[in-house]
């Protein structure tokens, strides 16, 4: 077996919130198939998941992370994940592959096998795995970064909760085309805002700015998900004796922001460019918030956990 990580659990045992043994694991070779072509994640993205990056063995704001897939979860009716059964999954998959001085870990629930298929004679439970990256690419420090409009408008999450804004699901494609449309204008990551001038995320990041002695976010209520790292980025700010909030943010304020970051898994970038229009950035305060993150986690797991998201 290579480097690279796949270990599968028991949807009985993971997705039960009454088990309380220890749940069973299963390593499997990443080159061999493993999952059903029937597989409604597969299929139609119909599923959840959560990643953050492991740091000499431990995977870093995991209690956030596991929070937000229970979130995620309820969204798309899927079962109530047994959170301290997933928690023991995850790092009985670390410890397989222990000592891991830096990866990236990613733990996926599907919905299972296709029930509408008469034919298929196989298990219709939902599916649970966890990839284990050793290898994945670093973050860069400074990027650039271009909006791209999404057909939403500030209240588009309460006027139409089927869209989903909130949730961390596998359905992807759209994510992914940003990607792709950020890349060809030059630009290292994407703003998404909405139709009527408001800020909302990254494909896959968070935002948050700093107005001198304030740092900001969009509110989750906007549509997005609630980052991970952005309330580690909080904790470190409010340590660090800055006044943190939650706010609808219009476009034009983050060009006149001192600082623009981007974030996700434990990892915060310095934002130097929005649409090909330099802003305001400063390199050694982004550096010093991700030493931060990684030398402080005792100061940074107790806020969060005391500040934990709605």
């Amino acid at each position: 077996m290579s480097d690279f990580g796949v270990f599968f659990g028991r949807a009985d045992q993971l997705l039960d919130t009454s088990f309380a043994g220890e749940p069973d694991i299963r390593a499997i070779d990443p080159a061999a198939a493993s999952v059903s072509a029937f597989d409604l994640g597969l299929l139609r993205g119909d599923g959840v998941f959560e990643a953050t990056t492991i740091v000499d063995d431990v995977p870093l704001a995991w209690h956030l992370h596991v929070r937000r897939l229970l979130q995620s979860a309820a969204a798309l009716d899927l079962p109530t994940p047994n959170v301290r059964a997933l928690d023991l999954f995850v790092r009985a998959a670390i410890r397989r592959m222990s000592p891991i001085a830096r990866a990236h870990v990613k733990l996926v629930i599907t919905r299972g096998v296709d029930a509408t298929l008469s034919a298929v004679d196989v298990p219709t439970s939902p599916t649970v795995f966890a990839i284990i990256d050793p290898g994945f690419a670093p973050k860069k420090p400074e990027i650039e970064v271009a909006t791209l409009e999404r057909e939403l408008l500030r209240d588009s999450a309460q006027r139409a909760p089927w869209l989903l804004l909130g949730a961390k699901t596998l359905s992807y494609a759209t994510n992914m085309a940003a990607r792709r449309e950020y890349e060809r204008r030059g630009a290292q990551n994407g703003v998404y805002v909405t139709r009527d001038g408001f800020v909302l995320e990254g494909p896959q990041s968070s935002i948050v700015l700093r107005e001198g002695a304030r740092v900001v976010t969009p509110h989750p209520r906007i549509g997005i998900l609630h980052g991970t790292t952005q309330v580690e980025l909080f904790a470190w700010a409010s340590l660090n004796g800055l006044e943190v909030a939650y706010e609808d943010v219009e476009v034009e304020r983050l060009h006149a922001a001192d600082q623009v970051w981007m974030m996700g898994a434990s990892f915060v970038q310095s934002v130097t460019a929005i649409d090909g229009r330099a802003i305001a950035h400063d390199r050694a305060a982004t550096d010093a918030i991700n030493a931060f993150m990684q030398t402080e986690r005792a100061a940074i797991d107790a806020w969060t956990r005391a500040h934990v998201p709605g």
